[in-house]
């Protein structure tokens, strides 16, 4: 069904496109304190604006030609996003999935990878403080003491580093001020054991120099059990720290120096059979395993599954302003361990398939910037980066067939990567009236790849063949490299109208290196990199605020055009296919926040995607005319927030709904791929007494209890899936001195 047929023939989106038209948003909009390097809040009469540094450099959102949503201090705290999921359902067009801690699987627009090989970039990458990660193992982490999160969408061409085809997560930290001394706080207990504890203490040296130190901790028992021994499954637990230091030597200079450190210690997934067909031949199988109507949160995994993952980073950023603009540097290392061990199958009865992998990584970045003043008629911005990444992954799976041991054996894949970006870029924005101007950017980017990749056999059945997924392949040691190299940019004109209002039209080529498949079981293929992604896109964008600043409405619609996507495929023969394909994505995004009167703001955001795959064939499945993976076609998110006074204090409540449409997992579109749509209540009530820097709040997440899937591999024609967290609930209470 078409997007838009089926956006009027739901009775709950039409409830969204009412809310989007009358005030509905989700970027975050509300007030934070001031902040460092000029991302600081400007206040209006009626909506409050957020500072982003998408172009690198600090400008109102609404004076961004791009498609960006941000999510300021306040509104982290006020959703209780706890990582890139929270905020994930609150964004137009974004879809996070999770294979496990190590692996998220981050899709804008219909465009993100999951391919896990050592020699592969993110789609979609996070970038911390401006640095970037570079495996998908070090960009899921826990939010705290954070300033705002930056979401833009589409391909960034120029400024940002590695290059991006589907968008970037930019999350910024919140740095030392040289004001004045603080302690915050935060305690939080709640359902399923949960208990967290956050610490957070800025310093200031003097009048030029600050040090900060921010601690949490955070544990919940796992929402599932094993069908079998009744143990937990899917506990959590991390700890996370991070130290900065500020130094301004002078009121033109500055440097930051910042440390940080995590660890996970998690349970393994609660995986559950499930969608089961029973035109399958082997569905009976499945169901003598977990029966039609067994409770989702018991699972037949094995309970000695774990991912655990430590990570550390260290960065400096040095800031001087000069007579021929402002010199910036930033340099940074970075190392990533993952070890983790999953039943990818969770059907004892049936072919088990253990999947354990241990990955290490580290990776350092430089990048030297030059820029305009904020003076300056004319902003512009030139730099040099360089990025190089050492990636060791070792991949082994289980497979055990007691009917027929043929059918099992265990094969292991070691990967040994090195991945080095060279770049240069530059982009000016000209004025050609005062209310006209033209934005041009370019970036080169060079990117050399190295693998070594070896399979092993390590349990040859007595017929001599190995086990899958290497079968009917056999043992190898092959190495490769290969260079990349593109040319890519953006251009776009903005119109500021009488009213102030921004419309602005732009395009952007977007390039994402070539990738080296992984646990490949075709011997041709091992040393033969896929082709680079590219994409063109259009983009025609509004943003505008109107009666007396209190209706904000944004919207853009867009088109992209690619070619070459990566994508990355578990097939039916247990198999692990990379390949490649061209496709079309169109659609809109409305994002509207509105403050009627004081005390209350409703806001929401609608998204309505139109993707198609144009001319593949994979193992034999016709992929032409498909959906791309993780693309629903209509998706919301509406709130509801007010402020009024009480008795000694102010509560605060906040109450947001999300919904998402049904969308396929895969490229292939099999119907066991398939997630269903589903929606999302969550809530928040804060109460904070006159007087006092305290606040206690509860809050509760999926407070409908919805069963909706996070995951799902295809097998024998049905599914093994992972769902999302059931309703939890709990309460905080935050002092800070």
């Amino acid at each position: 069904m078409k997007p838009l047929k089926k956006l009027l023939n739901s009775s709950s989106a039409v409830v969204s496109a009412g809310a989007v038209v009358g005030a509905s948003l989700a970027t975050s909009a509300f007030a934070q304190e001031g902040a460092q390097n000029a991302a600081v809040e400007i206040a209006q009469s009626g909506n409050d604006t957020i500072v982003v540094t998408a172009q690198k450099r600090a400008e109102s959102i609404q004076d961004v030609p791009l498609a960006v949503t941000a999510f300021g201090e306040n509104d982290l705290e006020a959703i209780k996003a706890v990582d890139v999921s929270d905020i994930a359902v609150r964004t137009p067009n974004f879809t996070a999935t999770q294979f496990n801690l190590g692996e998220p699987q981050y899709y804008i627009r219909g465009v993100g990878s999951t391919s896990d090989s050592a020699a592969s970039d993110p789609t979609v990458p996070v970038f911390i403080d401006e640095v970037y990660i570079g495996r998908a193992a070090g960009s899921n982490f826990d939010f705290f003491d954070l300033e705002r999160i930056e979401v833009l969408r589409g391909p960034q061409g120029t400024l940002y580093g590695r290059n991006t085809t589907g968008g970037a997560i930019s999350v910024v930290t919140k740095k030392p001020s040289t004001e004045d001394p603080y302690l915050r706080l935060q305690g939080v207990a709640g359902n399923y054991d949960t208990y967290e504890g956050r610490v957070v203490g800025n310093m200031p040296l003097s009048d030029a120099a600050a040090v900060k130190a921010a601690v949490s901790y955070r544990t919940q028992d796992g929402f599932s059990t094993n069908l079998f021994t009744g143990e937990e499954l899917g506990g959590r637990e991390n700890i996370s720290a991070r130290l900065q230091g500020l130094f301004e030597p002078t009121d033109r200079a500055s440097i930051l120096i910042s440390a940080d450190y995590a660890k996970d210690d998690n349970g393994g997934n609660a995986r559950v059979p499930f969608p089961l067909f029973d035109d399958e031949p082997t569905t009976p199988a499945f169901r003598a395993v977990y029966p039609e109507g067994t409770d989702i949160r018991v699972s037949p995994s094995n309970p000695d599954g774990f991912q655990d993952r430590e990570l550390w980073g260290v960065m400096a950023r040095g800031e001087v302003e000069t007579d021929i603009g402002v010199v910036t540097s930033i340099t940074s290392y970075r190392e990533v361990e993952l070890n983790w061990f999953e039943d990818l199958a969770a059907a004892p009865l049936l072919p088990r398939n253990d999947d354990r992998v241990l990955e290490e990584s580290n990776q350092f970045s430089q990048e030297l910037r030059l820029s305009s003043t904020a003076e300056s008629e004319i902003q512009w911005v030139a730099g040099l980066y360089y990025f190089t990444e050492n990636v060791d992954r070792n991949e082994t799976f289980d497979v055990v067939f007691a009917p027929v041991p043929i059918a099992g054996g265990s094969t292991e894949f070691i990967q040994d990567a090195k991945n080095t970006s060279y770049a240069a870029f530059a982009q000016a924005t000209i004025p050609i009236t005062d209310a006209l101007n033209f934005t041009g950017g370019v970036r080169y980017t060079y990117d050399e790849k190295e693998i070594r990749q070896i399979a092993l056999d390590n349990e040859t059945p007595p017929d001599g063949f190995p086990g899958v997924p290497l079968f009917p392949g056999q043992p190898y040691d092959i190495s490769a490299e290969e260079d990349f190299d593109a040319v890519t940019g953006r251009a776009s004109l903005e119109y500021t109208m009488p009213t102030g209002d921004l419309i602005y039209v732009s395009y952007s080529r977007g390039f994402k290196s070539g990738v080296f498949p992984s646990q490949n079981n075709i011997l041709q293929n091992v040393g033969e990199a896929l082709a680079p992604e590219k994409v063109n896109n259009y983009e025609i964008g509004v943003k505008t605020d109107s009666f007396n600043n209190r209706l904000r409405l944004n919207a853009t619609a867009f088109y992209l055009d690619y070619a070459d996507l990566q994508q990355f495929i578990l097939d039916a023969g247990l198999n692990l296919v990379t390949f490649s394909v061209d496709a079309e994505v169109y659609g809109f995004e409305f994002e509207s926040v509105a403050r009627p009167v004081d005390w209350l703001e409703l806001g929401g955001t609608l998204s309505i995607l139109e993707t198609e795959i144009q001319g593949s064939v994979v193992n034999n499945i016709d992929l032409d005319g498909n959906d791309l993976p993780r693309s629903p076609n209509v998706s919301f998110n509406a709130f509801a927030a007010t402020t009024f006074d009480a008795p000694g204090g102010e509560v605060f409540i906040r109450g947001n709904y999300s919904w998402r449409d049904d969308f396929f997992h895969e490229a292939t579109n099999l119907r066991e791929t398939e997630i269903g749509s589903y929606g999302l209540f969550d809530a928040r009530i804060a109460y904070r007494p006159d007087n006092a820097n305290v606040e206690i709040a509860m809050w509760g997440k999926n407070l409908a209890d919805a069963e909706y899937q996070t995951h799902v591999i295809p097998f024998l024609g049905n599914g093994f899936s992972l769902f999302g967290p059931p309703r939890t609930f709990g309460g905080s209470i935050t002092v800070e001195f």
